[in-house]
């Protein structure tokens, strides 16, 4: 696990993308801070925990959800943790099955955003 000198630094901070209307969306220095506690970590610079993958998308999906649908989130957020989305959406599902088995409740209830939920 990298400290979080090392690991503020893994975030692609070139990471965008352009919303329907041509806004450019992107985090800034503030969310990478508001990120960036013990329980988001990195094991390496492509491989975020699935705390920061929760974390990142639940965060994009706050702030750009007048401009940006899960798709586009889920892409930006992707980028900005260097992964795929793939990657990103495997990670998502493996926290919520993992959150509904400890705490019990269902996988959609403990999901950050389950796919098939626009908006």
């Amino acid at each position: 696990m990298a400290d979080s000198r090392e690991s503020l630094a893994y975030f692609n901070r070139e990471a965008f993308v352009v919303a329907g209307d041509g806004t450019r969306c992107a985090f800034d220095e503030a969310d990478f801070a508001q990120l960036e506690n013990p329980s988001n970590y990195w094991h390496s610079r492509t491989d975020p925990s699935t705390w920061l993958c929760v974390s990142t998308v639940s965060r994009a999906r706050y702030k750009f959800r007048d401009r940006l649908n899960r798709q586009q989130t889920i892409a930006l957020c992707a980028q900005t943790l260097n992964v795929t989305p793939e990657k990103l959406e495997y990670a998502l599902d493996w926290n919520a099955n993992y959150m509904a088995w400890h705490d019990g409740g269902s996988v959609e209830e403990t999901h950050v955003w389950p796919p098939g939920s626009e908006p």
